[in-house]
């Protein structure tokens, strides 16, 4: 079956999303405006001084941010007591024979990253792979920034051992001289040198682990629906064992699937991307999702840090769905071993998420993603509102 008989055969999920975000919205604004109302009883006022206008306004958009929190997990649990969702699965995929023209690129980011640790999941990989049967389908790139001297050394070793070991010669090492825009400028500059070679790549971080099988469903999906420009995974946190990490990665396993199915549930194909363990289509990720700095200085200006937001909003604007394979297993990555690495990665985020305050105007974003800028931002401007 060619790529346009499937696209014609694809139910359309917008009426179910409308339906579902509709629901989600009544759940959230009736607690919300009850609260806010029994708020403004117990005032002295009753909320009639812009004081106290402005307290319950606070109030009400801090309790209508955790609602939606609340709400999407109890979506999600009523969508794993429910079963498989009809709208996209990745669990119930048919069969599929893929094409040897889909040509997948899988890219490691590094940047002065523990190099034995980074090429042994790389193997394990690549391992897993060849035991599904269809390594034929991809290449490698371990992508480096690393500015240590070292790392060079350590890096162009390793990458040789695991040829040697492995017997696959499509693993393939670039170091940039000069890392600009970080991650994403290091994904562009393999985009523009050999992103035309390839229809699919999958984007890792350097703590990223995926199996063969997963992968080649990933491949399968987006041969199947030629309408979607990134499927994200929802990772597994593994391999840990500090107390602050153990906690992260229990938490993830107990109420990330929950809450995944959640997202799904009112997302559908205007999801969220993540930034790794996802299967991106190269040609209008090159042709949409190129990033231009923000006007001004830093912390606000230059660079976007959270990049991810910004480019499923980006390819969802070119048209192409974004869709959460929340029920898709093998997919792993690892949290910060400490609490110190934690506070510099969210330190990161917290930048960059407020960065998509300024993108709020940009034109032609679906609206549900403004919304998502906005639910990222309040992930760290809630403190301020609380405090």
């Amino acid at each position: 079956m060619t790529h346009e008989a499937r696209h014609l055969n694809i139910k359309p999920w917008t009426a179910a999303a409308a339906a579902r975000r509709a629901l989600l919205l009544v759940l959230v604004a009736l607690p919300t405006y009850v609260a806010a109302s029994y708020t403004a009883s117990i005032l002295p006022n009753g909320g009639g001084t812009v004081l106290e206008f402005i307290l319950i306004l606070m109030f009400a958009v801090l309790f209508a941010w955790i609602s939606l929190g609340f709400w999407t997990a109890m979506l999600g649990f009523y969508s794993l007591l429910r079963g498989v969702d009809g709208v996209l699965s990745g669990s119930s995929l048919r069969p599929l024979e893929i094409d040897a023209t889909a040509r997948t690129a899988i890219l490691v980011p590094v940047f002065n990253e523990d190099v034995r640790e980074v090429f042994a999941r790389l193997r394990v990989t690549l391992e897993s792979l060849q035991r599904a049967g269809r390594l034929d389908l991809f290449d490698v790139y371990v992508l480096s920034d690393s500015n240590d001297p070292d790392r060079w050394v350590q890096e162009e070793a390793a990458w040789a051992e695991l040829r040697a070991v492995t017997g696959f010669e499509r693993v393939y090492y670039r170091r940039r001289r000069n890392n600009i825009k970080r991650k994403s400028g290091n994904v562009a500059d393999w985009c523009r040198r050999w992103g035309a070679a390839y229809r699919y790549m999958v984007v890792f971080d350097a703590d990223s682990l995926m199996s063969g099988e997963t992968l080649i469903k990933l491949v399968t999906v987006m041969e199947e629906r030629p309408n979607i420009g990134i499927l994200q995974t929802a990772p597994a946190c593994v391999n840990r064992d500090t107390f602050i990490a153990r906690v992260q990665q229990f938490a993830n396993r107990l109420y990330g699937p929950m809450y995944a199915a959640g997202q799904h549930f009112w997302q559908l194909g205007d999801a969220q991307f993540w930034g790794h363990n996802a299967i991106l289509r190269v040609s209008p990720f090159m042709q949409h999702c190129a990033l231009a700095k923000l006007p001004g200085r830093p912390p606000l200006g230059g660079d976007i840090l959270s990049h991810d937001f910004v480019e499923a909003a980006l390819m969802r604007r070119a048209g192409y769905g974004v869709w959460l394979a929340h029920d898709l297993g093998g997919s792993y990555e690892e949290v910060p071993p400490t609490l110190l690495d934690e506070l510099k990665r969210d330190r990161r985020w917290c930048q960059g998420n407020l960065q998509h305050l300024r993108l709020l105007r940009m034109p032609r974003v679906i609206p549900l993603h403004r919304l998502l800028f906005v639910n990222g931002a309040m992930a760290y401007g809630s403190a301020l509102l609380w405090f």
